[in-house]
């Protein structure tokens, strides 16, 4: 399975969105307009604004895994599960093999049991990796697929967590019955921005996000702020220019004053590191 698109990922310093939502609101405005000030300076254009447009992009989410995280810590699995806020309707759930190898993601090969308009996804993500002082970046790939959870049925073990997919291809599973429960007791609010774009050649332009985490109880402090821009790949290809580009749009956004380099993942906020 060829890889589908390259995102690159910076963290952002949280405290720069707390308060209300209006003060939230005017924090995306004022960091876009930074970007749009720092890239402007190495020839790369971006256009439109960041804003939660779909009701669909503000969510509840929350992370399953057993008491010692043998998916994440054993496996490379990440269980994710999603659904927009205050729905009553099924709960999205994600499960995605994350590492740094691509070979090794690329051999997994499971699917949903039961076909649905869902296909997975074979992604890599770019990162910033510490000290930063000179940006160095490494990449992760994943594949992922979506199954849905009625919520009066919500999973309890490894196994039930695992049911809507095909075998997983990993020796070092935990036992289907070991219990899960909420990782970390997070239960996170994520807003999702979009509709903000990065030209990087005259043929393509990255798809741009900002991502905000909040715990549920403390609305007005957000824990986790990504900044993500995203182009598709053809058969795992790219043009080189392209390439060129983006590398040069991460590193400048790494100057901004909103960036924070050394600041923890979303991965890592949940799971106590990253690793993968």
């Amino acid at each position: 399975m060829d890889l589908s698109s390259r995102e690159y990922k910076l963290m952002l310093h949280a405290r720069e969105f707390e308060g209300d939502e209006t003060a939230c609101r005017s924090a995306v405005s004022r960091f876009w307009k930074e970007v749009g000030g720092v890239l402007q300076g190495v020839d790369v254009d971006p256009r439109g604004k960041l804003d939660v447009l779909k009701a669909g992009k503000q969510r509840d989410v929350f992370f399953l895994d057993t008491a010692d995280l043998g998916l994440y810590r054993g496996s490379d699995l990440v269980f994710r599960m999603r659904r927009p806020l205050g729905s009553r309707k099924d709960w999205k759930a994600t499960l995605k093999f994350r590492h740094g190898d691509r070979l090794l993601a690329g051999a997994q090969d499971f699917d949903l049991k039961k076909k649905s308009d869902e296909e997975p996804k074979f992604e890599e993500d770019v990162k910033l990796v510490p000290p930063a002082e000179t940006p160095r970046f490494w990449a992760l790939f994943s594949r992922s697929v979506e199954a849905e959870f009625d919520e009066r049925r919500m999973p309890a073990d490894v196994g039930a967590c695992l049911a809507p997919y095909t075998d997983i291809r990993r020796p070092s599973l935990p036992p289907l019955d070991t219990p899960v429960r909420t990782v970390a007791g997070l239960n996170i609010v994520e807003h999702v921005f979009e509709d903000g774009w990065i030209g990087l050649s005259e043929d393509v332009e990255a798809e741009c996000a900002l991502i905000l985490w909040w715990r549920q109880a403390a609305l007005d402090e957000p824990i986790a702020a990504e900044f993500s821009f995203r182009f598709p790949l053809d058969d795992g290809k790219a043009d080189l220019d392209v390439v060129r580009t983006a590398w040069t749009v991460m590193t400048a956004l790494v100057a901004s004053s909103f960036a924070d380099p050394a600041g923890p993942t979303k991965t890592a906020l949940v799971y106590g590191a990253a690793e993968v």
